[in-house]
């Protein structure tokens, strides 16, 4: 009697030992997790789908201040630029005739592969004239990643990962 009562106690113990604490309202937290959330400076995350593939659009808290300041949502322009060299691009428009997704109510993005008007530097240099969309099939099967926009300085700043 003595080893049954001992028996079904340990397994008793054995199954409460093999119970997964991590997720529970008893578990303790990882302090790291903390620190990387005043160290990383992008605090504000979306997860969208942007041409049938995930993209996880990042913003830091300065960007956030000044979305929520605008009267009108901002526009996110992700090129991928083919012209002497590939270039990946971050523009902010007020106002677009492209297709968009939309992030939350002030926040909208868009992907283009785009070809250049010419392959001149000094053209290239000052101004980046699109010359057509590529919609080939290498082009269109790059996609981006991971966007981070950021705000500073009264400049937005934007980079993606392909």
């Amino acid at each position: 009697m003595e080893y049954k009562l001992c028996a079904c106690y340990l397994r008793c113990l054995r199954q409460t030992c093999d119970m997964d604490l991590r997720h529970s309202y008893f578990a303790i937290p990882n302090p790291l997790d903390w620190l990387r959330r005043r160290i990383n400076p992008y605090c504000h995350r979306e997860t969208i789908i942007l041409a049938e593939k995930v993209l996880v659009v990042e913003w830091t808290r300065r960007a956030d201040r000044a979305m929520q300041k605008r009267a009108t949502p901002l526009f996110v322009d992700m090129q991928l630029y083919f012209s002497c060299v590939v270039q990946k691009r971050v523009l902010f428009h007020d106002a677009t005739d492209h297709d968009v997704v939309a992030v939350n109510g002030r926040l909208s993005v868009m992907f283009r592969p785009v070809e250049a008007q010419s392959c001149d530097p000094q053209t290239f240099a000052d101004n980046h004239p699109v010359k057509r969309e590529l919609l080939t099939r290498s082009a269109t099967m790059m996609h981006p990643r991971i966007l981070q926009i950021d705000y500073k300085d009264a400049d937005w700043i934007g980079s993606y990962s392909v």
